[in-house]
């Protein structure tokens, strides 16, 4: 049986592990005060990564993305992430289910065009929470920046 069937590297499995797992499980995201509604910051890093971060207020509103979206990497791919916004805050609901998704393993690595990219999809309970895909590189710059949005209380 083979525990890492994508190949992710080693320094990947440590970042999944510390900067998506470990930041949600010590309370360090869970306890902050998110807003991207206010302020340039999200609007700033939307347009220079660009990506879309999709929240669905319901499961049945996932599903209806999830049903019209081709997770197949192409020319045409974008970075994008679509989410039940589960915590009522995006950015809460973001970094819980991106966590699920590390936790679970719901991430695979494709190789298109010398670009690496992320594709997600976590379901629970027969329940899409998280689907998306995104440039590897890219993906950990905007995390970075996202939990760099928090206001500390």
């Amino acid at each position: 049986m083979n525990a890492n069937p994508q190949q992710f590297s080693r320094k990947e499995l440590a970042d999944f592990y510390e900067k998506l797992i470990l930041l949600w499980e010590n309370g360090d995201l869970l306890n902050q005060s998110f807003n991207i509604r206010i302020g340039k910051s999200f609007r700033r890093l939307k347009d220079q990564y660009s990506f879309e971060l999709h929240a669905h207020a319901t499961l049945g509103e996932a599903k209806v993305a999830f049903d019209n979206i081709d997770l197949t990497v192409s020319v045409e791919s974008k970075n994008t992430i679509h989410l039940h916004n589960a915590k009522n805050n995006i950015l809460k609901s973001y970094f819980y289910h991106i966590r699920n998704v590390a936790g679970h393993a719901d991430i695979q690595k494709i190789k298109f065009k010398n670009v690496n990219w992320y594709v997600f999809e976590h379901m629970y309970s027969n329940q899409i929470k998280l689907f998306g895909m995104f440039k590897t590189a890219d993906f950990w710059k905007v995390h970075g920046e996202l939990v760099n949005l928090r206001k500390i209380k």
